[in-house]
């Protein structure tokens, strides 16, 4: 429980750095986090009700980063996409 902890302050740290979120250490994280998580269930009568509810918890908070940083880039993605188009329509009347 003590390695999945670990990991889940290393990925608020990572989604809280900054808007440019590193996919890959972003990655890496989320499946070390699925192989600590596989193992746990592997042996559920080590688990205590308690900190599995925190676990529960931190991973509904993770998951709604995840979200609000895949929102905010699709986001970006949507400007780029329409200041090319703008780019190009401005080009054509030059």
């Amino acid at each position: 429980m003590k390695k999945l902890e670990q990991i889940d302050q290393q990925l608020e740290w990572v989604l809280a750095a900054s808007d440019d979120v590193d996919s890959v250490q972003l990655q890496q994280l989320l499946e070390q986090r699925e192989l600590v998580l596989q193992q746990l269930m592997a042996e559920p009568d080590k688990l205590e009700k308690q900190r599995w509810q925190q676990a529960i918890e931190r991973t509904s908070g993770i998951l709604e980063r995840i979200r609000q940083h895949r929102e905010r880039s699709a986001a970006q993605v949507q400007r780029l996409q329409h200041g090319q188009r703008s780019m190009q329509v401005y080009n054509k009347f030059r």
